[in-house]
Parts: structure tokens; sequence; C-alpha cells
């Protein structure tokens, strides 16, 4: 059946007998030419943990909402599961249905939306208030470590990826003369690779305080490295005191930390993305210009801050009544003859 998908006979496929694990299978092998790592990845593990283990023994025909409610989205709310992470789960598996449906493996399937009523809800919090970056990053500064204040300000002051700051290399992405950031790879748990889209490359430019903080940062690093050059030999920006690349989870780790001493509500490094974001919006920069500084594009950046732009929509309504004022209408009593 694996090679009828592949060669593209996929109406001839025997589907009665074609199972949820089955069907995922096919999905994989007919994307992942067009996935990065990271993205297959992640689909696997989300498949292969929640889905596969819940309904991947049951013929894909037999599936329906009663089901999916039942034995996948019931177990995840009964688990603590939040609201976002129950949908992630629903969209991956609702995928497969889909990539079904469009090489006529299966005839047209809808799921609704599942009920979520009793599950936990999600915390909606996407960026923090200047006064609480302000609080963190001087906390940071002044009771942590170099490498912490350094990594919290430049995702800040950049909307960066970690990944990206992972990255990140001294000899061929720090241009101090220029001052320019090149943005060209990420860096995961496997190395560096890579970035997510085409629009991910991109040149940042070094502002002053983005370049006092280098500056000052490499000074610290050169010391450091005479010890522990060789734990670092593609010179990665960003090391711990020991020498050695920062790890994966190393910013999360230490959010989690600062959130927890500190008393402050609790929040991820990806929160200072869209703290970035929020506030070049806010300052009626370009959608088109902020896309371009943090990698993404014009569409994307209008569908995650929506709400950013509902702020600016009503904004733009009432600068109307400042340039007109407008009386009631009143009918002219020729008209009314």
């Amino acid at each position: 059946m694996k090679a009828a998908i592949l060669d593209g006979n996929v109406s001839f496929v025997e589907k009665d007998n074609l199972i949820v694990a089955q069907l995922n299978e096919f999905f994989v092998e007919a994307n992942k030419t067009n996935w990065k790592p990271t993205s297959e990845r992640n689909h696997n593990y989300v498949m292969n943990q929640y889905v596969i283990n819940s309904i991947g023994h049951i013929k894909i025909k037999n599936v329906n909402n009663i089901v999916v409610q039942k034995d996948l989205i019931d177990p995840l709310i009964v688990k603590g599961f939040k609201e976002g992470t129950i949908m992630s789960i629903f969209r991956r598996m609702n995928a497969i249905f889909t990539f079904a449906i469009k090489n006529e493996i299966l005839d047209r399937k809808k799921f609704s939306s599942p009920n979520l009523s009793r599950a936990t809800e999600s915390i909606k919090r996407n960026a923090l208030s200047i006064d609480e970056i302000t609080k963190v990053l001087e906390i940071a500064r002044t009771k942590y470590k170099i490498t912490h204040y350094a990594c919290l300000s430049l995702l800040f002051l950049t909307g960066m990826r970690v990944g990206e700051l992972r990255a990140l290399q001294w000899e061929t992405d720090i241009d101090f003369e220029n001052n320019v950031i090149h943005i060209n790879k990420t860096k995961d748990r496997y190395g560096s690779r890579t970035p997510k889209t085409k629009n991910s490359y991109r040149k940042f430019p070094m502002n002053a305080n983005i370049k006092s903080i280098l500056l000052d940062y490499k000074k610290w690093y050169d010391d450091v490295m005479e010890t522990y050059k060789f734990r670092n030999p593609d010179g990665y920006v960003f090391i711990t005191y020991a020498g050695d690349p920062i790890g994966e989870r190393y910013l999360k780790r230490i959010i989690d930390l600062i959130c927890e001493r500190e008393k402050i509500t609790h929040f991820t490094p990806h929160y200072l993305r869209h703290t970035f974001v929020a506030i070049q919006l806010s300052n009626k920069i370009p959608v088109s210009t902020v896309a371009a500084l943090v990698g993404d594009t014009p569409k994307t950046i209008y569908k995650v801050y929506a709400h950013s732009f509902e702020k600016d929509e009503v904004h733009a309504s009432n600068l109307m009544d400042k340039i007109i004022n407008l009386s009631s209408f009143k009918e002219s009593e020729e008209i009314k003859k």
C-alpha cells in the first residue's frame, strides 16, 4: 500500500482495512521531503505519544466525532492537558484525515471541534508589559549570570527565536563593523541546521543597546575561552561558565527559576519574541518591516497578532471623529414636499 501512495496511485489502495497508524505512515512518507528534521520529529512524537496510542488501531472508515471525543480527547482532559495542547494534538490528527480525503483514500469526512468544556483553560499570555520586561532584565543583570542577562536581552531586543540565538557564531554572524547580526540558521538538540523558513534568513540591525551588550559579553567570553576553548570549537556566541554552548532548555530553566524566586507570573522565552513584535506594532512600525525583522511573513504577523490590530482599528476609526464632526441627519422640507 505504501508503494501505491508514493507512486501516486492512492485511489487504488485497498482502503477498507486501513487503520489510523498506517494512514499516518503514508502521511509522513508523502511529506518528509518537504519537512525540516525537527518538523518530522515533532509530528512523530505527538502522533505516536497521543494519537496512535489511542486510536491508531481503528480503521479510518470507522473514525468519527464520537470516537475522537471518547478515545482521544476525553483521556487527555482527564490527564489534565490544557485546551491549547489538546487542540494542537487534534489538529495533527485532523491533518492526516485531510490528506486521506485529498488523495481519495477516504470519502469526505469532517470532524467537529472537540468538546473541551472540562479541559483546563490555557493561560492566555503572549507578551510582557514594559514594566515586566524591565524588571526581569534588571533582575537578570544584577542577580544572575552574564549569559542569562545577555540572552534574555537579545531575545527581547531582536525578537529572535531561541534556536536562532543558540546558533549564532562570532566569526560569521556578529558584525560589529557594519552593526549587523546575520541570522541564517537555527540550533536544536540535534545540532545546527538551516532556519525554519526562507523568511528566517535575515540581517538584523545592531542598535546601541545590542552592540553594547555583545561587546561586554565578548570580553567575558574571551576570558572564559582562554581556558575552555576546546569545549566550543565552533565559536558559538552564548556559552555556560564552563565554556560549553548553551543547551536547548538553558533559557527555559533560568526563566523558570527567576519567576519562582522573584514571584513573577510565569512566561517562556518565546514571550520575549511576542513582546518585541507587540511593541513594534504598538509604535506603528509597518507590518512588513516587523515581519522582516523577526523572520516571518506579514500574513503570519496579522494572524498571530490580530489583537494588536484590533486596537489600531479602533484608533483609526476614532481618528475620523477628530477630522470631521457630523450632525444627525435632518430631512429637507423640500424633499418632504
